[in-house]
């Protein structure tokens, strides 16, 4: 990592990304003396020239310590330009070079706080002023040395992509089925455990499963090859016991009156109405077990993936899988990208709301300004480390004795677990076990 620390020598030239327009600015020293105004250009190869003649300038002239360049890593738009820029300065890049070149990543988030800050709060975005904002991070120190993406890295971050797609697909789709479940099959499919706390007072009711409808083989069998409800009510339960068994192979009598009783207490819609709503119900479910299928094949993917890659270290903590180590190098990215541990849990929303005020210091809910995803696999890091090493087993249940839940405590475990996974993967070192303590 480069460092630098500004003197009045020190040349800051920010850069606004854009899709068809680039801007260009040049500031000295502290006081970000301007020394080339902002200047537009276009995002093609002769707009990249423009930009390179006037950094070969800065850099040549022998009056200047260093030269910083930075800009946010802006969707895509940037990563033409930012792999153009990187191969072109390569050599200027070295801790050797006089001057050296720093190139910097800025989060978007860092500059437009910077920006709101050179307004006192109001709101002003224009070009020009974004430049100023960019060049008072970078004075600042702020951001973190450009990196690009090699083959293999990609490969992660595209098989992540597609991945969280999947998984939100399959989630936003498991809420309107579960939804169209009710709607046709009222009490089929009701979490008994919440039904008791908040009803005590009341009998509990009896559904067709307890936990993961759309997961059970009895609910599957009716979404895919009966969805509507009413021949069900016509069948007595020998017909539904034959029903099960030609299609998911075994039932017992028990279950067969289970469903039987199911559909005779519920309030059916009208069979005219169930016969569209099932129509409609029996569609989404296919396309469910379709993402469902999907899911399947990219984590059988890891096996391929991980093997010969930087997360293949993460595989050598028990309890870390291909496909654990596959996502978490996936939402990280480069593996150098973060100095510290805490930057990732920080990256992922587990970091807490902190307010001060005089002598009163107040520390909140975790932000959750992170993506859910990655939030779930440090979760399931610290839950399946938990259960294969005793040290995070015995880190575990001192968290529980502390009055901790166990998510609490399984998340207590994670933020030990993620440090671990960062020195592993930031140094390529295998996990040592006889390190722990």
């Amino acid at each position: 990592m480069q460092t630098y620390c500004t003197t009045a020598q020190t040349v800051f030239v920010p850069l606004d990304i854009g899709k068809n327009v680039h801007w260009l600015a040049a500031y000295q020293g502290y006081q970000l003396h301007p020394l080339v105004e902002p200047l537009k250009v276009r995002s093609d190869r002769t707009g990249f020239e423009q930009v390179c003649r006037v950094i070969d300038a800065l850099l040549d002239c022998g009056l200047y310590d260093q030269l910083i360049l930075g800009h946010e890593p802006t969707g895509v738009y940037h990563e033409s330009w930012a792999r153009a820029l990187y191969e072109r300065y390569v050599t200027q890049r070295s801790e050797t070079a006089r001057p050296p070149l720093i190139y910097r990543y800025l989060n978007p988030l860092v500059v437009s706080r910077e920006r709101s800050k050179m307004h006192s709060g109001r709101h002003r975005k224009t070009d020009p002023i974004d430049l100023q904002a960019i060049a008072r991070c970078l004075r600042q120190g702020d951001g973190q040395d450009a990196y690009l993406p090699t083959a293999q890295a990609l490969r992660f971050q595209l098989w992540g992509r597609n991945y969280r797609t999947l998984q939100r697909e399959r989630l936003r789709l498991t809420v309107s089925l579960l939804s169209q479940l009710d709607r046709l099959w009222p009490g089929a499919a009701v979490n008994v455990r919440r039904f008791r706390q908040m009803h005590p007072d009341l009998d509990p009711p009896v559904p067709l499963v307890l936990s993961k409808p759309l997961e059970r083989s009895r609910v599957q069998a009716i979404l895919q090859h009966c969805p509507t409800p009413h021949p069900s009510r016509v069948l007595v339960q020998d017909g539904i016991q034959a029903f099960y068994r030609r299609h998911i192979g075994r039932c017992g009598p028990v279950t067969a009156k289970l469903a039987f009783d199911v559909v005779q207490n519920a309030l059916l819609p009208p069979p005219d109405i169930a016969a569209l709503l099932a129509s409609d119900l029996q569609a989404d479910f296919g396309h469910y077990l379709d993402l469902a299928r999907r899911l399947d094949l990219l984590q059988a993917q890891t096996e391929t993936l991980v093997p010969g890659s930087p997360a293949e270290v993460l595989t050598t903590v028990p309890g870390i899988s291909d496909f654990l180590a596959a996502r978490y190098l996936a939402y990280v990215g480069h593996p150098q990208r973060f100095d510290k541990a805490g930057q990732i849990w920080a990256f992922a929303g587990f970091d807490p709301i902190t307010s001060e005020s005089g002598d009163h210091r107040r520390i909140g809910q975790i932000s959750c300004k992170g993506r859910p995803g990655f939030r779930d696999t440090l979760f399931l890091i610290g839950l399946h480390t938990a259960n294969h090493i005793p040290y995070f087993a015995h880190l575990k249940q001192k968290a529980r004795g502390r009055g901790k839940g166990d998510v609490g405590a399984t998340l207590h475990v994670a933020h030990k677990a993620n440090r671990i996974c960062h020195h592993l993967l930031y140094h390529q070192l295998p996990f040592d076990p006889d390190r722990l303590g």
